[in-house]
């Protein structure tokens, strides 16, 4: 897959062995990527993904067995888009996997945590208003 679009986000980061994050270089996200060593995470698509607003759109490269952030929730709802590899998560406590394609919602407060047990690319995209605009197209 061709990630030239992510070089349209605001900041990009990897997520370190115990799910913290860590600014990158916009221009190095290929080089992280390809390591395949940390989850890439890049924030800030949602003027490139127009179809998408008024939400937030991010976007997280994982490599299989990549640590993610530890399991939480988000105060606003988010849709999770697979959109390359197969995405696996855990979402109150029940298993989820997601093939190309594929989405899930999650309303805000929910816990739930990625688990990276494939090679994925997922869009997240954080409703900031109650509606779920995927589901109208």
């Amino acid at each position: 897959m061709r990630y030239d679009f992510l070089y349209n986000g605001t900041v990009a980061m990897i997520i370190d062995d115990i799910g913290r994050d860590h600014i990158i270089n916009l221009n190095m996200i290929n080089y992280y990527i390809a390591e395949e060593k940390h989850t890439v995470k890049v924030e800030g698509l949602e003027n490139y993904f127009t179809k998408y607003l008024p939400n937030t759109v991010h976007c997280y490269v994982s490599p299989k067995n990549a640590v993610s952030f530890p399991e939480h929730v988000d105060p606003i709802d988010v849709r999770i888009l697979c959109i390359d590899g197969t995405k696996t998560l855990k979402i109150m406590g029940k298993d989820v996997v997601l093939n190309i394609g594929e989405s899930v919602f999650i309303p805000a407060n929910t816990s739930h945590q990625a688990t990276n047990l494939y090679n994925s690319t997922i869009l997240s995209i954080g409703y900031e208003r109650t509606i779920d605009l995927l589901e109208n197209n």
